[in-house]
């Protein structure tokens, strides 16, 4: 028979191994715990940066949508004749309307080719100018005439330039910031380029420089019934605007490009035979 003695001392002992293997075993638990805490925090801690990045993402997303212009003296589609072979103003084809006006500073004084008349707005921002075409049209640019130098405060900074079928479904496709312009603001407007439409021979050049050429060689106008262009902000935290003078400029057909090709700064025709040479000057 087992003493009662050894019995105790086996059963203390197995009490004292459980005792010692809980203690371990809650050491191991707190451990885990700390670990898993530690995860937790190293988790919280990545899924920040994966916010600030994607805030980052956006940020830069935002200031590529936007771009930075800066004003001329003169206006190149007007003044180049070699751009001006191209293109044409398109902006008598279409019904113009603002959001709001002065009395006596309304579209005549956008369109009426005179650096002096402006048109001045008379409500809360955002201002719109809204330029509607009766049937679809290509768009190529769109000018304005700002002179921080006189209207000071009353100079538009930002410009949003929108396109669509009608006002429910405008979309945003230029975004222009502005520096104190003095002169002409020139934007110019492009369809976005269809990777379906893309040749074959795209795949075969040679380099990035070459690819980015054939895309700006690609380019086509925008197609669109409305025009709007929203006034954004202003500078100095200006309320109301002036704009001097608005232009739309659209792709001549090949007809009109080869006839204005013809004609000389003068506007005599160069014709190369002698049947028509008797056109070529006014008699």
């Amino acid at each position: 028979m087992i003493s009662n003695e050894f019995t105790n001392e086996i059963m203390s002992s197995i009490d004292e191994d459980d005792i010692e293997g809980g203690e371990e075993h809650d050491d191991d638990e707190e451990a885990e715990e700390e670990e898993d805490d530690d995860d937790d925090d190293e988790g919280d801690d990545d899924e920040d940066d994966d916010e600030d990045d994607d805030d980052d993402d956006i940020v830069d997303a935002q200031i590529n949508n936007s771009a930075i212009i800066h004003a001329t003296p003169n206006l190149p589609s007007l003044s180049d004749p070699s751009l001006s072979s191209k293109v044409r103003e398109i902006g008598h084809d279409a019904i113009w309307s603002l959001s709001t006006a002065k009395p006596g500073n309304g579209v005549t004084q956008i369109r009426d080719q005179s650096l002096d008349t402006y048109w001045q707005s008379d409500g809360g921002q955002p201002h719109l100018i809204n330029i509607h075409f009766l049937k679809r049209r290509s768009v190529c640019e769109i000018a304005f005439y700002l002179d921080y130098s006189q209207d000071e405060s009353y100079t538009p900074k930002q410009l949003s330039i929108r396109t669509g079928i009608t006002f429910h479904e405008l979309e945003e496709v230029k975004v222009v910031e502005l520096n104190e312009p003095i002169g002409w603001v020139s934007v110019p407007l492009y369809a976005e380029p269809d990777p379906f439409e893309d040749d074959d021979e795209d795949n075969n050049m040679e380099n990035d420089s070459e690819n980015d050429e054939n895309k700006n060689r690609k380019r086509k106008p925008l197609r669109t019934y409305l025009l709007q262009v929203c006034i954004v902000s202003m500078h100095q935290n200006g309320r109301d605007l002036h704009c001097r003078q608005v232009k739309v400029f659209g792709p001549r057909s090949e007809a009109e490009a080869e006839m204005s090709r013809t004609t000389t700064d003068f506007g005599s025709a160069n014709f190369k035979t002698k049947e028509m040479s008797q056109f070529s000057v006014i008699r």
